[in-house]
């Protein structure tokens, strides 16, 4: 049995070996992609539909055992690393650091970019706004409490372009340094979690006094010095900041999930697997709305997502959000598109971006 270990593991230290030398090998090849660069007309070192089709890839020709999920990981990482070879790539999010945005921003851009941490989604839009930043990531909504009205305000009076999205499943755990929940008189979250965690918390700690920050990571730093409080923030908050974790999973919903999106201040190209989110408005008259879609059913574009948004200038008068399949430089699309805007009193392209992985 020894002997059988120690042959698998010589045999696991020649292809580490192997590994190494083939990421240098792709190291050496992305630097010469910015020097290809440099002397051409595309500057944009980090292109989000390049990774995007990289990793989609990467999942098509899996045959196991890792999964897909594993192998866009590792791959994740692998192109942030080598993309830090090429520029220092600035993102923003909501802070401080393990906040789950923080997670997100990992997710899709993986752990080699150099990260500016944020304690307002309006600082956020305002650093990508004045080119502080390369791109900053904000939540847009979540599966069960709906759209992030902050979020949706800058995106509808801004000029940010969508560059990309990334769905990040959501575990609430209940962190303190008390050892029992009954110790607990006061519980710090972001307002969004508290509505996610509600029934439980209602159930569990009827009496707790509830206390607002503006962020879940922010709660779990707050927390750090306190006696008798909680936060509610990711496990992974717990050894970052020491702080134990006396409950998981504290979510109402199994399937919380919420989606961020990248923003920037240019377009993306096709990835191959888009989508495009554009805000309309159209006079308030009966089948105006039904109207205004028909060149998206004509052309059998799926719609993902409509969603009305008060104008605020007159009562009952929306504007109306979209998410409709594919990118606006594909030719059904982009026809598709023109003729709703001919019929719209406002139109507003958000951006065309990679669906998220």
């Amino acid at each position: 049995m020894s002997e059988d270990l120690s042959k698998i593991r010589i045999l696991i230290d020649k292809v580490d070996k192997q590994i190494v030398k083939l990421l240098n090998n792709r190291a050496n090849l992305a630097k010469k992609i910015k020097e290809a660069k440099a002397s051409s007309e595309k500057k944009d070192i980090f292109r989000p539909e390049r990774e995007a089709q990289i990793l989609r890839k990467i999942a098509s020709t899996n045959s196991g055992p890792l999964t897909a999920k594993h192998l866009q990981a590792i791959f994740r990482e692998i192109i942030s690393s080598c993309l830090s070879l090429e520029t220092d790539l600035k993102v923003s999010c909501l802070g401080p650091k393990e906040s789950y945005s923080n997670l997100a921003l990992n997710k899709f851009f993986g752990s080699s970019v150099n990260i500016k941490f944020n304690t307002s989604i309006s600082e956020i839009f305002d650093d990508v706004c004045r080119q502080n930043i390369d791109f900053g990531l904000v939540p847009v909504e979540n599966s069960n409490q709906g759209s992030i009205k902050e979020t949706i305000d800058h995106l509808i009076k801004g000029n940010s372009k969508l560059c990309g999205e990334v769905n990040l499943d959501i575990k609430h755990c209940l962190l303190s340094n008390s050892k029992k929940m009954s110790e607990i008189k006061k519980v710090y979250a972001h307002e969004q979690t508290f509505l996610q965690c509600n029934q439980w918390l209602n159930k569990n700690m009827p009496n707790i006094q509830r206390i607002f920050t503006s962020s879940n990571s922010a709660a779990v730093q707050k927390v750090v010095k306190l006696k008798n409080s909680a936060a509610i923030a990711s496990k992974n908050c717990g050894p970052v900041y020491k702080v134990g974790i006396l409950k998981n999973n504290i979510h109402d919903s199994t399937d919380n999930t919420t989606r961020f999106i990248v923003i920037g201040n240019h377009s993306i190209a096709a990835s191959g697997l888009d989508k495009t989110s554009i805000l309309i408005s159209v006079d308030n008259k009966a089948g105006s709305l039904n109207e205004l879609l028909l060149p998206l059913s004509k052309n059998k574009i799926s719609m993902s997502k409509i969603e009305s948004i008060p104008t605020r200038i007159n009562n009952w008068e929306y504007m109306f959000l979209l998410d409709i399949d594919g990118h606006i430089d594909d030719k059904i699309v982009g026809q598709a598109l023109k003729e709703i805007q001919k019929k719209t009193s406002f139109y507003k392209n958000l951006g065309s971006y990679p669906k998220s992985i």
